[in-house]
């Protein structure tokens, strides 16, 4: 048997030790070394509700080896709901041992902002002295549902004070998402001023007597007592039987007017019935009944064509009625339903409209009567079945 020589030993031993250096190595690797493991990208991702997630996972490496198809993930994101959400990567040694671990959170949060809406316009106006009523608004919320109790309303309207004023609505929802809307309010005074008059609006005074103003008091809900703005027109002269009238004006400081008559019938005993008796005003294009001391109705009227046919102004007496007839003149042939009579110089008078659409404001002045005073149908049948023949008729 042939006897092994030294250098044969040496490489005998290298081999072994090789070998036992290998093994060891293993040894270590899968029972003692310790993986590691890193997030990619953030620790912290916030999303929005409904938002999908993209998960970038995570990198292992053993003993600078890749093992990062060996990490376990756990966790599950419901990004329907708000919160925080966790998402857990684990990884081992080649054994199984030495555990390591990585998280990442994923907050689920509501990115969206409240819906307020204003209702009523963004710019209104109140009155003066009055309580400004809100017109109202709606909130809602994609996450919290219906905010409307929880908005706030900055700004105040000082109604006393007339001007400019701003409120803001705000609302705000459980994620701190806010929304705002802006409503202008303007106070105004748009309030005509009142004029009382003392004494009758109508004033009957005999024939050489002299006429006494009875007094007028005015008050606006902005400047207050105004009685000495008032202006006063007209003239009476009690020396002559006739109607006169008074017309009282005043204007407050924001422009607001407001007007009254007082309506003044100089006669004898004869000429005078205070009780029963027909208003008409052409300025107003109105009518008013009085029977027995009460106001029985009143309408609106068209009277003569204004410039060319305008209806004559004076004290008059219901001359005769007549139901069912034709009224003729140089250029028309008009049947109407009800005719009362009050002036035989001009042959003017009450009587229906049937043709007429409406009636009042300012119709005579580009579409008006012959003189006549018009009425609706039902307006003048009402005044045919209660006027008698001889009832005083006040035309100005």
């Amino acid at each position: 048997m042939r006897k092994i020589t030294k250098i044969e030993k040496m490489c005998i031993v290298s081999l072994i030790i090789s070998a036992l250096a290998t093994a060891c190595g293993y040894f270590l690797s899968t029972f003692f070394l310790t993986p590691k493991i890193d997030i990619v990208g953030d620790k912290t991702v916030v999303i929005g509700l409904k938002e999908e997630y993209i998960d970038q996972g995570a990198v292992a490496l053993l003993n600078e080896k890749d093992i990062t198809k060996n990490i376990t993930k756990e966790g599950k994101i419901d990004n329907t709901k708000i919160g925080d959400y966790t998402i857990t990567y684990s990884v081992t040694n080649q054994r199984g041992y030495k555990k390591r671990k990585a998280k990442r959170t994923i907050k689920v949060i509501d990115k969206e902002k409240p819906t307020l809406k204003l209702k009523g316009r963004k710019t209104v106006k109140t009155e003066y002295g009055k309580e400004f009523k809100e017109p109202g608004y709606t909130a809602i919320d994609n996450y919290d549902g219906n905010l409307t109790s929880k908005v706030k309303i900055i700004g105040k309207v000082n109604t006393k004070k007339l001007g400019t004023y701003k409120l803001k609505y705000q609302v705000k929802d459980a994620s701190l998402n806010i929304d705002e809307k802006t409503r202008t309010v303007k106070v105004v005074d748009t309030t005509s001023p009142k004029i009382t008059l003392k004494g009758k609006s109508r004033v009957i005074i005999k024939l050489n007597s002299e006429y006494s103003e009875p007094g007028y008091t005015a008050t606006d809900n902005h400047d207050g007592e105004i009685t000495d703005k008032v202006i006063v027109s007209g003239n009476i002269d009690e020396k002559t039987a006739g109607v006169y009238k008074l017309l009282y004006e005043i204007t407050d400081t924001n422009g607001n007017y407001s007007s009254k008559y007082r309506i003044v019938q100089v006669g004898n005993k004869t000429d005078i019935d205070e009780r029963n008796y027909i208003y008409v005003s052409i300025k107003e294009q109105k009518m008013w009944y009085y029977k027995n001391g009460e106001l029985n109705f009143s309408t609106k009227v068209v009277t003569g064509n204004k410039g060319t046919h305008d209806t004559v102004t004076g004290r008059f007496r219901i001359k005769n009625k007549v139901e069912g007839t034709y009224l003729i003149g140089d250029d028309y042939k008009t049947w109407v339903n009800y005719w009362m009579l009050f002036d035989p110089k001009t042959q003017i008078g009450f009587h229906d409209a049937t043709w007429r659409g409406s009636f009042g404001g300012r119709i005579y002045e580009y579409y008006g009567s012959h003189g006549c005073v018009n009425m609706p149908y039902a307006k003048a049948q009402k005044l045919y079945n209660n006027v008698t023949v001889g009832t005083l008729v006040l035309v100005y």
